[in-house]
C-alpha cells in the first residue's frame, strides 16, 4: 500500500475541488477585466498567474478580480483584487496545496470571505 504522505506532508486530493474558470467583462472606460469566483464552503482551484494563461478575445487581460459569493446569504458579498486576495489566502493558511500553475484553496467560511475584502 502506498503511503498518503509525501515527505512529512499529507497528500491532498484535488479531484473534488471546483476548478475556477474566468469570466470577462468590460469597464465603462472600455478596459477588459477577468473575474474568478470563490464560493463559501467550496474547495477551489485558482490559477497562480491568470494574466499569462487567459486572454479575452485574443487580447491580454491585465486586471483580475476575485468575486466572493456567500452560500449563507445567497448573494455576492463583494469582490477584491485577485492578486491581493491570493497573497492574503496564502498568509492566512487557506491555500492548502499548490503546484507550478495553480493553488488549491480550502472552502472558506463567510467570516473568512469577509476578511478578504479588508
Amino acid at each position: 500500500m502506498e503511503s498518503p504522505y509525501i515527505g512529512n506532508r499529507p497528500e491532498i486530493d484535488w479531484t473534488a475541488a471546483y476548478v475556477a474558470a474566468p469570466r470577462f467583462y468590460v469597464r465603462p472606460d472600455g478596459v477588459r477585466f477577468g473575474v474568478f469566483a470563490l464560493n463559501e464552503g467550496v474547495d477551489t482551484i485558482l490559477p497562480k498567474a491568470p494574466q499569462n494563461r487567459y486572454q479575452a478575445e485574443g487580447a491580454p487581460v491585465a486586471e483580475w478580480r476575485l468575486l466572493l459569493y456567500s452560500r449563507t446569504k445567497g448573494d455576492v458579498i463583494g469582490d477584491t483584487d485577485f492578486f491581493t486576495a491570493i497573497r492574503r489566502l496564502g498568509i492566512g493558511g487557506y491555500i492548502i496545496d499548490d503546484n507550478e500553475t495553480h493553488s488549491l484553496v480550502r472552502g472558506l467560511t463567510l467570516t473568512e470571505l469577509d476578511a478578504l475584502m479588508r
